[in-house]
């Protein structure tokens, strides 16, 4: 654990214990309570430039660069490209940092933590593997449990992802992975701006023509950077296990009323999302909710939904002021 005056406004890094160097940024004081920012696939802790400035006003701001992402490392045989490395890494930071469980209690504010797409799957592989969790309060951002479609028809177009959700449309992924990257990087940013998924609701948010094509040149380029920094046969790799797991079970196990959870949760969907129907996030909170009517609200956590529409998968980037108010809010109650 470093002490406070080792940390530095800003990037740092610490090295996990199967060797990798990883990055994260620290921002605000750190006398503060902590508030984790986990982004998504083939991001970086920049996607949350938008938000930044507005949480750290009231919050130790930590954004890590995912394994495999912006300026953190990744092992070279690729055995890493999996949600549940990733689980450790958050692990591995929160212990680095002195956050864990073994740190908190009475006189120690626990973290909190804002996840979006698979930083949520890391929160949950999370729980998974090291119980229940740290976090007094978690957000998860415009994620289902699962992404693929189900062959007995219970998990299908009403819940699951809009495009990748299939064997076939993985190995679509995977070969333009290959070939093309810039193509899947370009996709992503096309689904995750609802602006740009739906081009008629998108030129209504701009004055003119001409500034919704710059914003769409401004983003696209700076989330093509982002992404170019990775490497594509890792994301690929990463990907492949990424919508292959069915987190469902291990949400109502690690998070319902019979887990004794007190983590109080936030889900946020979006019904512009270019990735997932509302429905599909959505699922989590009717879950949650359903196991504790049954067990008559043994649990003190809370948990709530909210579908937003001003913005995407990347809500927080499109509309940060209306984004900002929603989880300063409820990171106060």
């Amino acid at each position: 654990m470093p002490s406070s005056a080792t940390i530095v406004h800003g990037y740092n890094f610490f090295t996990t214990a199967d060797g990798v160097e990883l990055a994260y940024q620290s921002l605000g004081d750190q006398v503060k309570k902590p508030l984790i920012l986990l982004h998504g696939f083939t991001g970086s802790s920049a996607v949350w430039n938008r938000n930044i400035s507005a949480l750290q006003e009231k919050f130790w701001v930590i954004a890590p660069d995912l394994r495999g992402h912006g300026l953190s490392g990744r092992r070279p045989d690729g055995g890493d490209a999996t949600v549940a490395r990733l689980g450790k890494d958050l692990k591995e930071l929160v212990d680095w940092l002195g956050l864990n469980e073994g740190n908190t209690g009475p006189n120690v504010v626990q973290p909190s933590c804002i996840a979006g797409s698979l930083g949520c799957a890391i929160t949950w592989s999370f729980a998974e593997q090291f119980g229940k969790s740290i976090f007094d309060k978690l957000i998860w951002v415009d994620q289902a449990p699962l992404q693929n479609y189900t062959q007995d028809g219970t998990w299908g177009p009403e819940h699951g992802n809009r495009s990748l959700n299939s064997s076939e449309s993985l190995k679509n992924m995977l070969d333009t992975l290959s070939t093309n990257p810039d193509d899947v990087y370009k996709g992503t940013v096309n689904g995750c701006l609802a602006y740009i998924w739906d081009p008629t609701w998108g030129r209504q948010q701009f004055d003119s023509e001409a500034a919704y094509l710059k914003a769409q040149e401004d983003d696209t380029s700076f989330f093509l950077k982002i992404a170019q920094q990775g490497d594509p046969t890792w994301f690929g790799t990463l990907m492949s296990d990424h919508t292959a797991i069915d987190w469902r079970g291990s949400i109502k196990k690690n998070f319902s009323a019979a887990s004794d959870s007190s983590t109080d949760i936030l889900v946020v969907a979006s019904k512009r999302s270019g990735c997932f129907p509302a429905a599909g996030p959505m699922w989590i909170v009717d879950a949650i909710l359903e196991d504790k009517n049954k067990s008559d609200g043994a649990s003190g956590a809370s948990v709530r939904g909210v579908v937003v529409d001003f913005g995407g998968h990347w809500c927080y980037w499109e509309d940060a002021e209306k984004f900002n108010d929603l989880v300063l809010k409820f990171l106060a109650e």
